[in-house]
């Protein structure tokens, strides 16, 4: 394919549990998983077009990237040309729109917490990492985090701050879900602008440097978990089974 002609999708996993309106944020079609990704990658071929997928989350959810990676994988055997491009947002951008938040709840409000649906154990605690970076130069603020299905729960950590002397709570979300109580992390201007660049850096690897990102995409996930973090070595044995190969082209 010499061409640019793509047609770009958000495949959504555990950060974006707000699919619909994350569509009509960003203009882009939001799909769930392998059986709507293969809808588009048909439309794709059919135009001649490169499927450009973005995972859509702040890179936190690296099992919904190599989820991603993998139907991407299977629609590339049957002759589609397609792309995995880099997370919609990196950690950077939501640890700087975190402080954003922040600075603007400080005016009248002694307290933020933010929520997010939990992902896994590694992700939820690479959101606290986050957050205490984002928290950095706010100190007259009370900050916590909760998360919906998991602990502790958006209840548990507003009783938490009211015990710590809060009495006016900021409620932000830290991914890009959206619901009737909380400030969204992001604008819908920045989320279509994002979606813009992602999808373009995702052509520019494809076109010139003819990567599809898929071999990086599969092994997303490889370092998470805790057969990865070898703590308390007491004779345990770690049965890795992997059922990816290892190519890493550089």
């Amino acid at each position: 394919m010499h061409s640019a002609q793509s047609v770009t999708v958000l495949y959504a996993g555990a950060e974006a549990p707000s699919p619909a309106v994350l569509q009509d944020a960003t203009g882009v079609p939001v799909v769930t998983g392998p059986r709507e990704l293969a809808r588009h990658a048909e439309q794709a071929k059919t135009q001649d077009a490169a499927l450009v997928v973005v995972p859509a989350g702040t890179g936190r959810a690296l099992t919904s990237v190599t989820q991603a990676a993998q139907a991407l994988a299977w629609e590339r055997r049957s002759g589609t040309t397609v792309v995995l491009g880099p997370s919609l947002i990196d950690g950077t951008r939501a640890i700087a729109e975190m402080r954003r938040h922040l600075r603007a709840s400080a005016k009248d409000h002694d307290a933020v917490l933010f929520t997010a649906n939990t992902v896994d154990p590694f992700a939820d605690a690479e959101l606290l990492r986050r957050v205490r970076l984002a928290q950095q130069f706010s100190e007259d603020l009370l900050v916590e985090v909760a998360f919906e299905g998991s602990w502790p729960s958006v209840d548990t950590a507003r009783d938490r701050l009211r015990l710590l002397g809060a009495t006016r709570v900021a409620q932000v979300r830290a991914d890009l879900g959206q619901d009737d109580v909380a400030t969204p992390l992001f604008r819908p201007s920045s989320l279509a602008t994002a979606a813009s660049r992602a999808a373009h850096t995702a052509l520019h690897q494809l076109l010139d440097h003819h990567d599809d990102g898929i071999a990086a995409g599969l092994l997303a996930d490889h370092a998470t978990g805790f057969a990865h973090s070898h703590g308390d070595e007491d004779g345990h044995s770690h049965g890795h089974s992997h059922s990816h190969g290892h190519h890493h082209h550089h």
